[in-house]
């Protein structure tokens, strides 16, 4: 009989058991990353009462149609300072009797609406409003409604490209 003299190493010191074993524990890791993100994250994309606000649109767009029937319209300029967003409107008041005291800007982040802002627009001077943001905006995509009472202007900008937004109804 031929025997060899190699010794038997012990199971733990072949690098391809590690192997087989690596696989499956690496997918069992992932696979609880992966359900940790899912219940922890909340992408915030849709409403949960969804059909709700879906079946509310009709209403609001009676608030579109008044500011289509008085003319109203606005330019929005935005100047971008050290720590505060000085924003310039510009209102055409069309058929309204007076310019109103004050109004209502609406700036929302297009993905996630913990960044929209609120804020109240002060008259100035013949049709001109001012109001200062102190936060800084995100840049990307937002949707602007100005509004008071009873009818509203929408409009969008590119806060990266924009500085000026034309509002209508």
């Amino acid at each position: 009989m031929n025997m060899s003299n190699t010794a038997v190493l012990p199971w733990y010191r072949y690098p391809m058991v590690w192997m087989l074993i690596a696989i499956p524990f690496s997918a069992i890791v992932m696979g609880v990353i992966m359900i940790w993100l899912a219940v922890t994250t909340d992408d915030g994309l849709v409403a949960d009462d969804y059909y709700k606000q879906g079946m509310a649109i009709n209403r609001d767009l009676s608030r579109d149609a008044l500011a289509q029937e008085k003319g109203l319209s606005a330019a929005l300029e935005m100047n971008d300072t050290d720590s505060l967003i000085r924003i310039n409107l510009a209102f055409d008041k069309g058929g309204l009797e007076n310019y109103p005291d004050t109004l209502q800007l609406k700036l929302q982040y297009a993905t996630h609406d913990h960044n929209d802002v609120y804020l109240v627009l002060n008259h100035g001077q013949g049709n001109s409003y001012i109001g200062m943001v102190k936060q800084s905006l995100i840049q990307g995509k937002w949707y602007i409604e100005l509004s008071q009472g009873e009818w509203r202007l929408n409009g969008a900008m590119d806060v990266s490209k924009q500085v000026k937004v034309l509002l209508a109804p």
